[in-house]
């Protein structure tokens, strides 16, 4: 597959997101900020969470608090995604 057909496939989806002035770069940090959530739901205090983070995906602290700031914040719109979203593309679960 090539690069141009990968991104046609999911163009949709990132025109979408960039419509809500999501940063598509931010997928990365994704697990990461889910590691964030689980263990402030187990009272981990936010500095020892950001310590632990930064060693565990060797990434600077400032970096790991700018991702959790930006994928903790409210997208602008987003209660829209699911009711705007069509499927295009999807089918049976499986693009």
């Amino acid at each position: 597959m090539k690069r141009y057909e990968a991104l046609k496939l999911v163009s949709g989806t990132l025109k979408m997101l960039s419509d809500y002035e999501v940063n598509i770069d931010d997928w990365r940090f994704v697990p990461m900020y889910e590691e964030f959530r689980v263990m402030r739901g187990h009272g981990v205090k936010y500095r020892e969470c950001i310590r632990i983070l930064s060693e565990d995906y060797h990434v600077s602290r400032a970096t790991v608090e700018r991702a959790i700031r930006r994928l903790d914040g409210e997208c602008k719109g987003c209660d829209n995604i699911a009711a705007n979203w069509t499927g295009e593309g999807y089918e049976d679960g499986v693009y």
